[in-house]
């Protein structure tokens, strides 16, 4: 699968899960003058081309996806279900990313987990996204050769 292709699945996921499942709308690309993303969840797996998804996004943004994934209000929401509710859409994305790319190929998810805040390695397709309420970051990293356009 091309680079580009891959881009475009990890864009198209992000886009669709947070609609569906988050009730939150991407507002484009994120004001490169405002916050960096703050926290972070990372799901790996394993398969022919093993790798991890880690997903990055702004404290405000993360509690606000929080409640709406949750129908509560937004002072209502614990941090431990912030981050269990990163941690599910770190899941969600990665899934819904991997359908796309590599078919029917069997792969396993490892469990989602919070991470410490780093940056993507270098070679990772990353797509950032405004929520309106803050920047969330997708980074999926793959082991071995992507196919050329």
């Amino acid at each position: 699968m091309s680079e580009a292709a891959l881009r475009k699945a990890l864009a198209d996921s992000i886009v669709e899960t947070l609609d569906a499942m988050f009730f939150t709308s991407c507002m484009g690309d994120p004001d490169p003058e405002g916050a960096p993303p703050e926290i972070a969840a990372q799901v790996a797996f394993e398969g022919v081309r093993p790798g991890r998804l880690t997903v990055r996004m702004t404290a405000r943004a993360a509690r606000s996806m929080a409640a709406n994934f949750l129908g509560e209000e937004e002072d209502d929401v614990s941090e431990r279900q912030i981050g269990d509710v990163l941690c599910e859409l770190a899941n969600m994305l990665c899934g819904f990313v991997l359908s796309r790319v590599e078919g029917a190929e069997e792969l396993r998810l490892g469990a989602p987990r919070m991470v410490e805040n780093g940056g993507p390695a270098a070679g990772a397709i990353v797509n950032a996204v405004e929520t309106g309420c803050g920047v969330l970051k997708a980074a999926l990293e793959m082991e071995g050769r992507i196919c050329p356009p």
